[in-house]
């Protein structure tokens, strides 16, 4: 190692050689200068001791001494001016040269690093490397330039005696040095190590912060850290004594000498062979000899240090990658991706030779087809997306695109064919217009732009306080699971890949974002060769292959229709999550109450009172409609709002004010915290990620927005599609009005045909509610379900027609209550006209169609007049009275007994 650092050094030197050439000349100068200072201060001693003599001689010998004095230190100075670009140039140069080492290292050697301890690795070599390059030059060479000239000036102008005391006191010095610091270096490096462990598990610790408090391991994780810690502090005790033995001995030995010297010319003075001028002369060249002696020890130690640092950086830039996996072979070729047609024929492979992971699979996606892998965990479906992207190699058996070998082609060239939108998209601390170009470096900001639209990210950035130029933070923090998914689906429509894997693209979101998500996944996915490795099975039920993964092989194949058929593998998991989905869907309706956003905003107001107390911030509510409702756990809800609303108030100022504002926004409820800046609150990854899966678990998110030119956290809610139900309601004689009945009620009605209170008034109502938030067709569900009317649910208007198909007219629902606003390519006017088309091809008179029922989340006009005019009988505003909802529902719907038994309705 040491000869390749030495290469590498003068590769460095002979790079520079200019700089370095007029550095060591100014260092020559320097030193010079320095060494002829006491040879002026010798005459003028000499002079002063003739006072007979004129007095101008001793001021011009007292400038130059000042001269020579200033010299020294100003040439020093501009040596390390003219030195410093060597020396930085260098430094980044191998900084660069091992960072690009690490990224060229594959899959095998990053499963095993240590991330802490890598980058002090990097660090600490990097620094070595500017310590022994300025060492080699401007401190040993200096030294020995020095020592070299007062030498030669003591042997021509007194006897050998002194030559001799200085020569024993150098052999001495550097036998002390040399013995007591080879037997330091082992102690250092093992220090070294032990300041690597110590690095590591911090590092490991802090990333995996969520996981500790999850599991109260905060004590457990001081108690590791502290194993380390107490061998380092007893290391660097060892460590210590031995620096200390060695600098006591050198400073013995020093002084031993400068006595000696000094004793020998006090000797030569008192006889008359020195002069006083000669005494002072010699004081100052024996200080300054050991003044280099002290340099020389300082620098052989911190040199072996600074060895022991690069050996570790030199081991990174030696480690060698596995040819075929890590580093291309000699005659790779580039891909040449036309179709994208992918085969894995007979391939087995383990991470390690005695845990083999995937056992004889073969398959065959074909281009422009989708095919989906499907099994439990540790079936091996991950690891055929790391195979196809070359982080590993197979076993034995090939993987191949359009008829290649994936060993035999370039990396680079493979992974520019190949897209990918991975489960869990994890973000660079920067702009979001740099993180969706990433990996495209060529991409124009319009470029960046029209991928945004295309992955419907457009609205939401422009609410964002600097639109694209918005630093998502630490990891995409910041940002919702939602939002960094179609920053991935961004990245990959500008990539334009022929080939996109979907690897868990939607686990790790809530059902509705992922329902979103999903539509965007299939828009990108078209004309593409496709692979989507998934958990939940209903997202590939559409895919044209699906593949059944168990302990590494392929067990089942088939379509979605044909492996049901089966009954096997495919079915029993399809069973199980139909199964789990209601379960969950039941605890959701459960654990789901009415939140009335008014009161729960002015609850969270009150909540912040102590902490608004403490920090002297004036905090306002504004509230734009009070009617605004969601569904939702309420106390958690306010929790979530509370914790964000925290983080601004402990970043804010004394006397600034924050806003708490609820407004409708569109179709949805806007609940914000509003700063009194531009800049955003530092929201720890923790609390970004527990308030988002509580809006979540009720159909929110947590976003991003600018409000009247200030930051602001917002979290975007579903509206209820109801309010609260009153006490139970007379709806034969409040629901309906006198003009809206077949007979009048007055005093003639008998008694016995009076009407009476009716708790299920929409009995013999059979309704079909179509709403793409889950969280409304519960309530829905719930709600008219509870008066009496048979619910039919369907969150999209693809649910809607199946389920219209697969019955004949006469078994539809009388009655269509949907949402205007859907997150599928249809909205509540085409699933309208797609109704009336069948009906019309049905042949279904005008007075037997289906009645429908608009529900919009705005509120102006507009909306309801164009819900009117496509031919709804009624449009409600969520969140709608229930009393208004279930009159317009019976207003619209066909004759049905919806008073109670005992009363007969009248014949006309």
């Amino acid at each position: 190692m040491n000869r390749e650092l030495l290469r590498d050094l003068w590769d460095a030197i002979w790079k520079f050689r200019f700089q370095t050439l007029t550095a060591t000349a100014l260092m020559v100068a320097a030193k010079l200068a320095g060494v002829s200072v006491p040879l002026v201060l010798r005459s003028v001693i000499d002079d002063l001791a003739h006072p007979a003599q004129l007095a101008l001689f001793p001021v011009f010998l007292v400038l130059a001494y000042a001269l020579l004095r200033f010299l020294s230190d100003a040439l020093s100075e501009a040596r390390d001016v003219v030195f410093s670009i060597v020396t930085q140039r260098t430094v980044a140069a191998f900084t660069s040269r091992t960072f690009t080492r690490l990224h060229a290292l594959g899959a095998r050697f990053h499963a095993k690093r240590e991330t802490g301890a890598i980058v002090r690795d990097v660090q600490k070599g990097s620094d070595g490397i500017a310590f022994l390059l300025g060492v080699a030059l401007f401190t040993i060479l200096p030294a020995l330039v020095e020592i070299g000239s007062i030498v030669v000036i003591m042997a021509s102008n007194y006897t050998m005696g002194f030559i001799a005391a200085i020569f024993a006191t150098f052999v001495s010095y550097g036998l002390w040095t040399n013995i007591f610091t080879r037997r330091r270096m082992l102690v250092q490096r093992e220090v070294n190590s032990l300041e690597s462990q110590s690095d590591s598990r911090i590092v490991d610790s802090l990333l995996n912060h969520d996981t500790v408090k999850y599991f109260a391991s905060e004590d457990t994780e001081t108690a590791r850290l502290n194993q380390v810690l107490e061998k380092w502090v007893d290391a660097r005790q060892r460590n210590q004594r031995a620096l200390t033995t060695l600098h006591v001995g050198q400073s013995a030995i020093i002084a031993a000498g400068i006595t000696a010297v000094m004793l020998l010319a006090v000797q030569h003075v008192a006889v008359g062979r020195m002069t006083v001028g000669d005494l002072v002369l010699v004081n100052a060249y024996i200080l300054q000899v050991c003044m280099p002696l002290n340099t020389l020890g300082f620098v052989f130690r911190e040199t072996n240090d600074a060895i022991v640092n690069v050996e570790r950086m030199f081991a990174i830039l030696r480690a060698e990658g596995k040819p075929g996996e890590d580093v291309d072979q000699p005659d790779a070729q580039p891909l040449r991706a036309a179709t994208g047609d992918i085969v894995f024929d007979h391939v087995h492979f383990g991470y390690e030779p005695t845990r083999p992971i995937l056992h004889d699979v073969s398959f065959r996606a074909y281009s422009g087809k989708t095919i989906a892998v499907v099994g439990g965990s540790g079936s091996g479906k991950s690891t055929l997306v790391k195979l196809l992207f070359r982080l590993y190699e197979p076993s034995s058996g090939t993987v191949s695109i359009d008829g290649q070998d994936l060993r035999e082609v370039t990396q680079r060239s493979l992974r520019q064919a190949i897209g990918i939108v991975p489960q869990d998209t994890i973000l660079f601390n920067d702009t979001i217009a740099y993180n969706i170009a990433y990996g495209t470096p060529s991409a124009t900001r319009a470029d960046v732009v029209r991928a945004a639209r295309a992955a419907q990210l457009d609205e939401f950035i422009e609410r964002l306080p600097d639109h694209y130029d918005t630093r998502v933070g630490e990891r995409g923090v910041r940002l919702s699971g939602g939002e960094r998914q179609r920053i991935a689906i961004a990245r990959a429509i500008l990539k334009d890949p022929r080939v996109i894997v979907f690897d868990e693209a939607t686990s790790a979101l809530d059902t509705r974002s992922e329902r979103a998500i999903q539509n965007e996944l299939h828009r990108l996915a078209h004309g593409r060769t496709s692979i989507v490795i998934a958990h939940r099975l209903s997202t590939v039920v559409d895919a044209d292959w699906i593949l059944v993964m168990e302990h590494g092989r392929v067990v089942e194949q088939g379509t979605h229709d044909e492996l049901i058929a089966q009954g096997g593998v495919y079915t029993q998991m399809w069973t199980l999550q139909r199964q789990q989905g209601e379960l969950e869907h039941t605890q959701r309706k459960l654990s789901g109450e009415a939140v009335a956003l008014d009161e729960l905003t002015h609850g969270v107001a009150e909540v912040l009172q102590e902490q608004l107390a403490d920090r002297h911030v004036d905090l306002h509510t504004v509230v734009t409609d009070p009617e605004l409702g969601t569904t939702a756990n309420r106390a958690d809800l306010r929790d979530a709002i509370a914790t964000i609303a925290r983080s601004e108030i402990m970043q804010a100022s004394p006397g600034d004010r924050i806003e708490l504002r609820l407004e409708r926004q569109d179709n949805k409820a806007l609940l914000s915290i509003v700063g009194s800046g531009t800049e955003l609150p530092r929201l720890s990854a923790k609390a970004a990620d527990d308030a988002q899966a509580t809006l979540a678990a009720f159909g929110g998110s947590l976003t991003l927005m600018q409000i009247d030119g200030r930051a602001a956290y917002a979290a975007v809610l579903p509206l209820r599609p109801v309010m609260d139900p009153p006490p139970p309601v007379d709806m034969a004689a409040s629901a309906l009005s006198e003009s809206e009945l077949d007979f009048p009620l007055d005093d003639s009605t008998p008694a016995a045909a009076a009407p009476v209170v009716n708790r299920e008034p929409l009995r013999g109502c059979s309704l079909l509610i179509v709403d793409d938030e889950e969280e409304s067709r519960d309530a829905l569900e719930l709600l008219l379900g509870d008066f009496g009317a048979d619910v039919h649910l369907a969150a999209s208007s693809r649910e809607t027609l199946d389920f219209l198909d697969a019955r004949p007219h006469s078994k539809w629902p009388t009655t269509l209550l949907c949402d205007i606003m859907l997150d599928d390519d249809a909205d509540g006017y085409d699933v309208l006209r797609e109704i009336r088309e069948r009906e019309t091809a049905l042949g279904v008179p005008r007075e037997d169609r289906m009645q429908a029922i608009a529900m919009t989340g705005f509120a102006d006009a507009d909306h309801h007049e164009r819900a009117l005019v496509a031919g709804f009988k009624a449009s409600l505003t969520k969140p709608a009275p229930l009393e208004r909802m279930i009159e317009e529902i019976l207003r619209t719907t066909p004759p049905s007994p919806y008073f109670t038994e005992g009363r007969a309705r009248p014949s006309s």
